[in-house]
């Protein structure tokens, strides 16, 4: 999505829409619906932009509530279904009265829509939004036939771009579903399965979601955690077969099928006052599990307190909290589905199997307290959790503070009780970092770049070869080997810098400028430092004090020299 600083494009008319929608979808519509509750749209000029008519029924929500919560009766009307017990994978049937799971169809979500927008003369535009400029306070909204103005925009339609992060996980839970209708009666319409791992796993996770409506009919899906969005041959196939397995002969009255990402990459927050970002671009979808029609009402009603109580510039800002302990917890999950998928029926089986519902339920309502949580995560298998926690570790950079830290606790420990042997130590510490991190991170960076397959092993081995070799010809001849270490020092500065642009790829002369490009690095050290220079050579060679303060006079002028070739040659 893109804010441009200026309109480019004719608009259709003088109206300015106090809040335009683009999108209705279900992040839109229950902030719409919490809009009307509050009578916030009184006297306010409100349009709606959605290309689609949406006449089939292609998704469901559902959602878990104390039946006496807000959210509950506020959507009432359209709650076909509620469900008062539960069986998750190989656990037995919970209760839930206390906080039933209810379930919305998609279709009758947009039809209430349409009766509202209908009783609050909002207009609804069937056009398709393609871009969105801004000029001070007032926004305009491309569509592919005409132009709208508006003082607030809620987003739900374009989306804003991800947050560029590196080793952030992202997998699929894509799902395939039949509405069926069973020959005879098979279902507790009052009990719906959350996860039945009695299926094919296919190398991914995967289990099939059973909601009954009466008892003959259910919306039966199989759904999959993974990397690869399920096949719908492959998913209808498999539900075909387990449906006639376990209940005989059926119909199949209709379908639906769906993709929500699981991911812990965040889109940005709109950095423009009066664009409000809804939905999944708000990042209202839990990750760990796909849900988010809860989190897309509370949201609804934050932002409609927020323009209750005249707090509208900071609507653009407004977003869900989530505790990092919880997104930390998230991407452990993630990362396990990510590279070991098989292992997800093992750590959900235990989960259903260990806990109750309920506290499942608070668990992902995020309403649960850390003691709860560590019982939670020690009743689940732990080597996959470690094995994620290393890949997180890693993916954090923190693995090095962790082998810094233990190494000094050895090292103290070691020099406590023996002091020789912790000298011993410390020598060994620094030897494995000269060869593990000191010459593959410092020597000959070009070269590694070049060639990344190469060992390590053998890089440091011609590296030891090389250094062996330059203290026979030190002890030869030390000023000649000092002569040539500069020369190719500068040359290997220089090289590295025109390699790091790609500026050696677009000059013929990369080679001679590498040269003097290194010698003008080394010229800036030595001469900005000329005292201390001078000292090292002078332990080295006797030096004539003529000489000295020669270099001494002329040190400023050499280094501006070299300061300047280097500021016209990678300007």
């Amino acid at each position: 999505m893109n804010h441009h600083s200026s309109n480019s494009f004719l608009v259709k008319d003088d109206v300015v829409y106090d809040f335009l929608f683009i999108g209705l979808g279900a992040g839109n519509s229950l902030l719409l619906l919490s809009l009307l509750k509050h009578n916030l749209l009184e006297g306010k000029k409100i349009a709606v932009i959605e290309p689609s008519q949406k006449s089939n029924n292609d998704k469901t929500y559902c959602f878990w509530s104390e039946p006496n919560h807000s959210m509950v009766k506020d959507l009432s009307p359209i709650i076909s279904h509620k469900y008062e017990s539960i069986k998750a994978s190989e656990s037995s049937v919970q209760d839930i009265k206390n906080s039933p799971y209810f379930y919305i169809r998609s279709l009758d979500l947009y039809k209430y829509m349409l009766q509202k927008t209908g009783e609050a003369d909002i207009v609804i535009f069937r056009e398709e939004v393609i871009d969105i400029q801004s000029v001070g306070n007032t926004h305009s909204v491309q569509t592919k036939e005409n132009a709208y103005k508006a003082s607030c925009i809620f987003n739900s339609s374009l989306k804003p771009f991800p947050e560029t992060q590196e080793k952030e996980i992202s997998i699929h839970q894509s799902f395939y579903g039949l509405h069926i209708k069973c020959e005879k009666k098979v279902f507790e319409s009052q009990e719906f399965s959350m996860m039945d791992f009695d299926v094919d796993q296919d190398k991914y996770t995967q289990f099939i979601y059973k909601l009954p409506f009466n008892e003959q009919e259910a919306l039966i899906e199989l759904t999959r955690f993974g990397s690869e969005k399920i096949d719908i041959t492959y998913a209808k196939e498999t539900l075909e077969k387990t449906i006639q397995l376990q209940y005989g002969n059926f119909e199949i009255v209709a379908d639906e099928t769906g993709c929500i990402p699981m991911t812990t990459r965040q889109f940005l927050p709109s950095e423009t006052a009066g664009i409000v970002n809804t939905g999944a671009s708000a990042n209202l979808i839990k990750p760990s599990t796909g849900y988010a029609f809860k989190s897309m009402y509370l949201f609804a009603e934050q932002v409609a307190h927020k323009i209750k109580a005249g707090d509208e510039p900071t609507l653009h800002v407004s977003n869900m909290s989530t505790k990092s302990r919880f997104r930390f917890y998230d991407r452990l999950l993630l990362i396990i589905l990510l590279y070991w998928p098989s292992e997800g029926k093992r750590i959900f089986t235990h989960l259903f199997n260990k806990h109750s519902i309920h506290t499942l339920f608070a668990f992902l309502d995020e309403k649960t307290n850390l003691v709860q949580e560590i019982k939670i995560f020690a009743s689940l298998p732990i080597f996959p959790f470690i094995k994620a926690l290393s890949v997180y570790l890693k993916d954090k950079n923190y693995v090095r503070y962790l082998i810094a830290i233990a190494t000094v606790v050895t090292f103290l420990f070691i020099h406590h009780f023996q002091p020789n042997l912790g000298e011993y130590f410390s020598y060994l510490i620094l030897a494995l970092g000269l060869l593990i991190i000191g010459i593959p991170h410092g020597a000959l960076d070009h070269l590694l770049l070049k060639k990344k397959s190469e060992s390590i092993l053998r890089f440091v081995g011609q590296y030891l070869f090389i250094i062996g070799l330059y203290l026979i010809c030190w002890k030869l001849n030390s000023v000649l080997s000092l002569l040539v270490f500069l020369l190719f020092s500068s040359f290997h500065f220089g090289e590295s810098e025109w390699e790091e642009p790609g500026l050696r790829k677009t000059n013929k002369n990369s080679k001679t400028l590498s040269f003097f490009t290194g010698a003008s690095l080394l010229v800036c050290i030595i001469f900005t430092h000329v005292n201390e220079s001078i000292a090292i050579i002078n332990e080295l060679f006797p030096f004539q004090s003529i000489y000295t303060s020669k270099l001494v006079y002329f040190s400023p002028y050499i280094s501006i020299i070299g300061f300047l070739f280097l500021l016209t040659e990678l300007s």
